[in-house]
């Protein structure tokens, strides 16, 4: 067990459970793209290929979906496809063993999560993405990716509460 890619894999843990206490979809996105930056190097130190793959492809998707308010060419509806289909791709590349196919699954559900607009939309499809993972870390093993994932469950159910508006989980 390579103990620095498990320091990185926490400290991509910590910023990931934060991003879902984020008030908006920016901020979320930002904290996101930190995490998936710490999480790729991690999973690299842990030669765990399909999720590097996936986190290259996590930090473009976050990349693109944090400006596609400011370039309207990043707006086109083309692109969640193309991130789909990219992130398939790349997890497919890694694909050994059956918890191999986890990641994609989950980075389905993710990438359509980080494409929609209401805050509480995404983090409800997260939850369908943290589950996979969870599953995953618990193979290679990566100790901040298994506790990451506990508390992004967490976190996203919090974050659900905290901010209940939009029809999802609405007060009242």
């Amino acid at each position: 067990m390579d103990t620095f890619g498990q320091i990185l894999s926490i400290v991509g843990m910590l910023l990931t459970i934060v991003s879902f206490q984020m008030k908006t979809r920016k901020q979320i996105l930002l904290m996101q793209t930190a995490g998936s930056t710490f999480f790729l190097l991690s999973y690299l130190l842990l030669q765990s290929w399909p999720a590097v793959y996936l986190n290259g492809v996590f930090l473009l998707r976050n990349m693109i979906f944090y400006f596609s308010g400011e370039k309207k060419w990043l707006e086109h509806p083309a692109w969640l496809w193309v991130l789909l289909c990219a992130a398939i791709l790349a997890g497919s590349v890694g694909v050994q063993s059956w918890p191999d196919v986890l990641p994609i699954v989950g980075s389905v559900f993710g990438t359509v999560a980080m494409y929609m607009k209401k805050e509480n939309m995404l983090r409800l499809l997260k939850l369908g993405d943290s589950p996979c993972w969870l599953i995953y870390n618990c193979t290679v093993p990566s100790v901040g990716g298994i506790i990451c994932e506990v508390f992004n469950i967490i976190s996203i159910i919090v974050g659900l509460f905290r901010y209940r508006k939009d029809g999802v989980l609405a007060k009242g």
